[in-house]
């Protein structure tokens, strides 16, 4: 009896001792049932945050794009209404001008006789000194003859343009766009006439007529698209434009330069203006 109760409670306890092992590992294996189901909840959720981030950085990129693209057409509608505003400006300039002939009764060009009677009394010429006098072969030519390319007794444009260019470089600016316009006016078919147009456009300028300057610019840029005088025409106006405080037409200008004419001295001088705006 004695060798029994021990016995007994050795088998006691090791079942004591076995039911809380079995105990533990029930509840290990439900923490790691638990581990394992938090696991995949953690990695479900990152799943669904990487697509939702791949969609949206989609959308982003998506609006990105479509912000370029109305970038892109706002600018050409604003290069669109900016033509049209500059047309409309031109179109006024040349009534204002117009009106402003009749109110003071026209322009009339004076003219010189080529062979002037030496014994005229000093006061008869139909000049004063400074104005621009374009020289005439023949000063009772029938004014209805159209032309000076029409009339064999007519200047011509080389010489026309000389006089006028001499002018220009003294400094005598208004008689020297008159010169220019005549060239314009007598040989509108000329060689030179791009030329002419742009001095035009650059007497205004050195007069600090700004307006009227964009207005001449903008018929060298138009009326003669192939001309070489186009980038200078358009650095010029880009300039006058900067001059009347119109900065946003003035960069589409410079931008247009160094967009259209990337080879010229005049995209150089642009881009350089564009680096000084913080535009490059």
């Amino acid at each position: 009896m004695k060798m029994i109760t021990p016995l007994l409670l050795i088998i006691f306890f090791s079942a004591l001792t076995f039911a809380g092992t079995k105990e533990d590992m029930e509840q290990l294996q439900r923490n790691l049932l638990e581990l394992q189901q938090q696991f995949w909840n953690l990695d479900s959720t990152l799943k669904t945050n990487n697509t939702a981030i791949q969609s949206a950085a989609k959308k982003l990129e998506d609006t990105t794009d479509q912000l370029r693209d109305n970038q892109a057409a706002l600018n050409a509608k604003l290069e669109t209404i900016l033509n049209q505003v500059q047309a409309l400006s031109e179109k006024l300039d040349e009534t204002n001008r117009r009106m402003k002939d009749l109110a003071s009764g026209g322009y009339q060009r004076p003219v010189i006789n080529p062979n002037p009677d030496m014994n005229a009394p000093a006061n008869q010429g139909t000049s004063t000194p400074g104005d621009y006098v374009p020289p005439q072969a023949n000063a009772n030519a029938n004014p209805s003859q159209g032309t000076a390319a029409n009339n064999p007794g007519a200047v011509s444009e080389q010489q026309l343009f000389q006089s006028a260019k001499a002018q220009y470089s003294q400094g005598k600016f208004e008689q020297a766009l008159r010169g220019f316009q005549d060239l314009l006016d007598q040989y509108p078919q000329s060689s030179l006439a791009d030329d002419a147009q742009y001095m035009i456009g650059e007497s205004y300028y050195n007069m600090k007529e700004y307006v009227d300057a964009v207005a001449e610019y903008d018929k060298v840029i138009k009326r003669y698209p192939d001309s070489e005088n186009v980038p200078g025409a358009r650095l010029k106006k880009a300039f006058a434009l900067f001059s009347l405080g119109k900065k946003g037409q003035g960069v589409v200008e410079l931008q247009q330069i160094v967009s259209r004419y990337p080879s010229t001295k005049e995209a150089q001088i642009a881009r350089q203006r564009l680096a000084e705006l913080g535009l490059d």
